[in-house]
C-alpha cells in the first residue's frame, strides 16, 4: 500500500473536486467487475448487486460513464449499452465513440503517425502485422509473450497480446521496427496461456500506434464532449490507468491496485496530487467511489 495515498471517502479536498465532476472515465477488469468477469459480484466474485445498484444511481443522477479499456469495439458496445451508457473508448485508447445505435459516432486515433503511415486499405491493426509486431516480439522472448487468444481476434487499432515482459526491453525490441509503436502494459492477468514464464504474473499488452494511451484518448473526448478536465474523473487499478490522472481531476485506484508494483512504483517515480483510493477491492472499489461522487455531484 502507498501511505501517502488518501482516502476518497474521507479527504475535503476529494468531496470538493468531485462535486464539478460529470463524467467518469473507468477502467473495467479488476475495476468495475469482478473477477471472471461480472457486474453483478462483489470483489471475492459472491453474487452481488453491490456495484449494479450504483450503475442504476448514476444514470439516474443524470452522471456520464464512459468505459475506456483495452477491449475491442464489438466487446465494449454490448456492455455499454447492456449499462445503460452513451459511449465507450476502446483498444487503450484508439477507438472514442459516442452512441451504441446505428447512429454513432468515431474518432480514431492514429497518435504520432502521420498521415501516409498506413498502407491504402489497411488498417492501423494491418499496418501493425505488416511489419511483424507480434512475430518480433515473440522471437526476441520465447516463451515469455504471446497472442492473448482469442482477445486478439477484431482489432482495428492495436495487437493484444499476453506475457511476462519488461515493458522497457519490450519497447526496445519495437523500436528496431520500420513503424512508430508503442508497448502499453495494461495490467495483470489470472492465466498463463501457453506462457513458461514464471517468475512474474503474466499481464496483457497493447502494441499502439505511438502516443495512443488512455489520456490522450480522454483529452480528445472531453474536447469533444465540451468539457473541461475539472469536469472529468477516472478510475482503475493498474499502472497505465494511473497515466490517465494526467487528464482528470480526480483520479481514483481501487484497493486492489497496490498490488501492482507498477503503480506503487509509478507513484513514487511521479507524484501526483489528484490521486485518491479505495478502501475496497475492484466493484466494492467502484461502488465505494460511486456513492462519494453522487453525494459530492448533489
Amino acid at each position: 500500500m502507498a501511505p501517502d495515498i488518501p482516502l476518497i471517502a474521507t479527504d475535503p479536498r476529494a468531496a470538493d473536486a468531485l462535486s464539478r465532476v460529470r463524467v467518469l472515465y473507468t477502467d473495467l477488469d479488476g475495476t468495475l467487475v469482478a473477477k471472471g468477469g461480472s457486474v453483478l459480484a462483489d470483489a471475492a466474485a459472491s453474487p452481488s448487486l453491490v456495484v449494479a445498484e450504483q450503475i442504476v444511481a448514476l444514470n439516474r443522477a443524470g452522471l456520464a460513464v464512459v468505459p475506456i479499456s483495452g477491449r475491442g469495439r464489438t466487446q465494449l458496445r454490448e456492455l455499454t449499452q447492456l449499462l445503460g451508457w452513451d459511449g465507450y473508448i476502446a483498444e487503450a485508447g484508439g477507438i472514442i465513440v459516442h452512441g451504441t445505435g446505428l447512429d454513432f459516432q468515431e474518432r480514431v486515433d492514429l497518435g504520432e503517425w502521420p498521415d501516409d503511415v498506413a498502407a491504402p486499405g489497411l488498417s492501423p491493426f494491418e499496418t501493425i502485422n505488416q511489419v511483424r509486431a507480434a512475430e518480433t516480439l515473440i522471437e526476441a522472448f520465447p516463451g515469455r509473450v504471446e497472442h492473448y487468444a482469442p482477445w486478439q481476434l477484431d482489432r482495428e487499432v492495436s495487437l493484444l497480446l499476453r506475457g511476462c515482459l519488461d515493458v522497457a526491453e519490450g519497447q526496445a525490441v519495437l523500436d528496431t521496427l520500420p513503424l512508430p509503436l508503442d508497448l502499453v502494459d495494461n495490467g495483470m492477468l489470472r492465466s498463463y496461456g501457453t506462457l513458461t514464464c514464471r517468475d512474474m504474473p503474466p499481464h496483457a499488452y497493447h502494441v499502439v500506434p505511438r502516443g495512443v494511451c488512455k489520456a490522450r484518448a480522454i483529452d480528445l473526448d472531453l474536447a469533444w464532449r465540451g468539457l473541461s478536465r475539472e469536469q472529468a474523473a477516472a478510475i482503475g487499478d493498474s499502472a497505465t490507468d494511473l497515466q490517465m490522472a494526467d487528464a482528470v481531476s480526480v483520479m481514483t485506484l481501487v484497493g486492489n491496485a497496490f498490488g501492482s508494483n507498477g503503480v506503487v512504483a509509478g507513484l513514487e517515480r511521479e507524484p501526483r496530487d489528484n490521486v485518491w483510493r479505495t478502501a475496497g477491492d475492484r466493484t466494492e472499489g467502484w461502488a465505494e467511489f460511486a456513492r462519494v461522487w453522487r453525494a459530492a455531484a448533489g
